[in-house]
């Protein structure tokens, strides 16, 4: 890897000192980054591309599956909980799992972000946002009138007249409330604070909380789902912000005690809930891999707000297991399959028919984005962006119409009587978590793109977005600033910044690292082949925490031009990742490349892609909504009568749009391949 010092060995380091020093080493008293929100912004090029889709596309398609008449009618569960709670005739729940609730709040969070986008003279999507702005208005006084007067909400325990917060294991309370907080911090940002009624909700349903948990005579929950801990410092965060400092700590507290006992009751320790340690003692990723992703993006807030050194290295430790040894080129985690739990394998076990749910991919989003505040290093933005571009992106089909639930890398489902099965992509899940996870992650990139500093003097460009919006203060005074960019087809940003008067501040830029797991080689190794001038001069600058700084004072008008390299980069594995003996995969920038049956005339599991082979990248605007494929040349047979072949491959996030079968790793060489049977932990 580039860095100079990388996580892993940085990890390393530390877990073999005292740990006095393991604090001083890691430059601890830094304050977090704070990402900069954007209530109203216009997105471009690519981005403007997939938000069109999703706002156009998906979300309106989620809302049709959840009303009346839809494959889930999961709002449905919601109006007959508000009519039960009034003592009115009511229908009975709907679904075979108790986490429906959710994903109308998830919805609601996605329609919140997909609302910040300026539609800019865009007349479809305009009227798509005006369709999802009445949904809003039909949909926030539902599901208001389903949460009980002390703050408690959930359907399924409400139509089924069961007791509140009985059997840990079984029960989705938790998971649904926790949704249900984020929601109104969402819906908070979007108004400006001008509309309150969902935060208002969230903030009863936390009070909720607060009075129901804690210690004695307060109760101890070991919840099986342990979102609730972000969304809870998510709210604190809010309230701090927006109230009075120190208003929202409760919450923050709160979080802090639910994952400090989560351990603590013998009968419900389970190290596939990651409740068989305390939190401070874990040092893997286990487990249920959606869980655990959520359980990292919580440890690291409390981390961030608390200080708790003991949290800091937990989700230290993790993110190195996870990244460097559980971690797919694609972005996704989680290699066993909903039979045995959605959950981590052993090290280095990293089968290519793996499960790599959606919504853990979604949760790898959230945990970067908080290690990425935490450390100020642009390592965990690199991780980010390669899921975002792969497993979270290639979920949705292009017809905005149906999605994976899983993210295999090879083939869908396994069957030993009969090998691979093809399956196409879901219209809806009778376990709907991942229709409004997806669209809340991928939407909001607007946000992860720029941070600040604790004191506003430093502005961190996070993500390359073709975009222009207002960071409301920096050192003192407003900045208007816009992305000007291909990317990722280019590496090519033009950053045009706009202070309302000349001002003094650091801007900080991310150089990716494309190989940001230690699991992976990429050949050839493109290093510090990157560019940087401001208005028109070329800036020598040295890469640190995989950022480059430019100290100036700026005035309105200062272009900065970054070009970034976009070579096509081979790929080679760990060699005790025994999947990907004699095999290599393409890269190129955030993108990884798959081969697809339905683009060549032999089997591609037959494919050969010989190590000296010329690679080029081609634009093909015609294909699949337009995207940068790879092109060069194969072959198929054995070696005494081998017939040479095409290799075409495509972004990962529009496979199997055609049918077909679609594979990320290729065959290189034949005689060091095998089939390696998943693992379990």
């Amino acid at each position: 890897m580039r860095r100079v010092v990388s996580t892993a060995s940085t990890l390393f380091v530390l877990l073999l000192l005292p740990p006095v020093l393991a604090v001083a080493a890691e430059g601890s008293a830094r304050e977090p980054l704070e990402p900069v929100y954007f209530q109203t912004i216009k997105i471009d090029g690519f981005w403007k591309d997939q938000f069109k889709r999703l706002t156009e596309r998906w979300i309106p398609h989620c809302i049709k599956q959840m009303e009346a008449g839809g494959e889930g009618q999961e709002l449905l569960n919601l109006i007959n909980a508000a009519k039960a709670l009034k003592a009115e005739p009511h229908g009975e729940y709907i679904g075979r799992i108790s986490l429906n609730d959710a994903a109308v709040y998830n919805t609601i969070e996605s329609i919140c972000l997909a609302l910040a986008v300026d539609a800019d003279g865009d007349v479809d999507l305009a009227k798509a946002q005006g369709f999802l702005r009445a949904k809003l208005d039909e949909w926030i006084p539902i599901v208001l009138a389903a949460q009980w007067e002390d703050g408690y909400i959930d359907s399924y325990h409400i139509l089924n007249k069961l007791p509140r917060y009985q059997n840990p294991l079984s029960s989705s309370q938790f998971y649904v409330q926790g949704y249900f907080i984020e929601m109104g911090v969402a819906h908070y940002r979007i108004t400006g604070g001008a509309d309150r009624r969902l935060y208002d909700a969230a903030r009863l349903c936390a009070d909720h909380l607060c009075t129901t948990f804690g210690p004695p005579p307060k109760r101890v929950w070991i919840h099986s789902h342990p979102g609730m801990a972000y969304a809870l410092c998510r709210l604190g965060r809010l309230v701090n912000e927006v109230e009075s400092p120190g208003d929202g700590d409760k919450y923050i507290q709160l979080a802090k005690f639910l994952l400090d006992t989560r351990h603590t009751v013998e009968e419900y320790r389970s190290e596939y809930g990651q409740s068989h340690l305390p939190v401070v003692e874990m040092t893997e990723a286990v487990g249920h891999a959606v869980c655990l992703t959520y359980l990292c993006t919580g440890v690291a807030d409390l981390a961030m707000l608390t200080h708790d050194e003991g949290y800091r290295s937990a989700v230290e430790r993790m993110w190195a297991n996870t990244v460097h040894r559980k971690y797919y080129l694609t972005g996704g985690v989680g290699t066993l399959p909903s039979r045995q739990g959605e959950a981590f394998s052993v090290d280095f076990d990293l089968p290519n028919e793996s499960y790599c749910a959606c919504c853990a991919g979604c949760g790898m989003t959230f945990w970067a984005d908080r290690m990425t505040r935490m450390h100020h290093d642009a390592h965990h933005v690199d991780v980010q962006e390669r899921t975002l571009y792969n497993n979270t992106l290639g979920a949705i089909g292009l017809s905005g119409e149906n999605y994976f639930y899983q993210n295999p890398l090879a083939g869908f489902y396994r069957n030993d009587a009969q090998g691979f099965l093809e399956k196409t992509r879901y219209s809806w899940h009778e376990c709907p978590c991942c229709v409004g996870n997806l669209p809340r992650a991928l939407l909001g990139i607007k946000d992860l793109m720029y941070a600040l500093d604790a004191g506003t003097n430093t502005l961190y460009v996070r993500h390359f977005v073709a975009s222009e919006g207002t960071i409301a203060e920096i050192a003192g005074t407003s900045l208007r600033i816009s992305q000007e960019t291909d990317y990722p087809w280019s590496g090519d940003v033009k950053i045009v910044l706009k202070p309302d008067k000349p001002v003094e501040f650091t801007l900080k830029i991310r150089i990716p690292d494309r190989t940001e797991s230690d699991l992976y080689t990429a050949t050839p190794e493109l290093g510090e082949k990157f560019t940087v001038a401001v208005n028109g001069t070329a800036q020598t600058l040295s890469v640190k925490n995989g950022f480059v700084s430019l100290r100036r004072r700026w005035h309105t008008g200062d272009v900065v031009l970054l070009a970034l390299p976009m070579d096509v980069q081979r790929i080679h594995c760990d060699a005790r990742v025994k999947a990907n003996g004699g095999r290599v995969a393409l890269i190129r920038g955030p993108i990884t490349y798959n081969i697809e049956s339905v683009d060549h005339d032999c089997d591609i599991n037959e494919l050969i892609l010989p190590t000296d082979m010329p690679l080029n990248a081609v634009w093909r605007p015609e294909l699949l909504g337009g995207v940068m494929a790879i092109e060069g040349r194969g072959a198929t047979g054995s070696d005494d009568g081998r017939k040479p072949t095409k290799v075409f491959a495509v972004p990962n996030y529009v496979r199997l749009n055609r049918g077909g079968r679609s594979q990320v790793w290729i065959t290189e060489d034949p005689e060091k391949t095998m089939v390696v049977e998943t693992q379990s932990k």
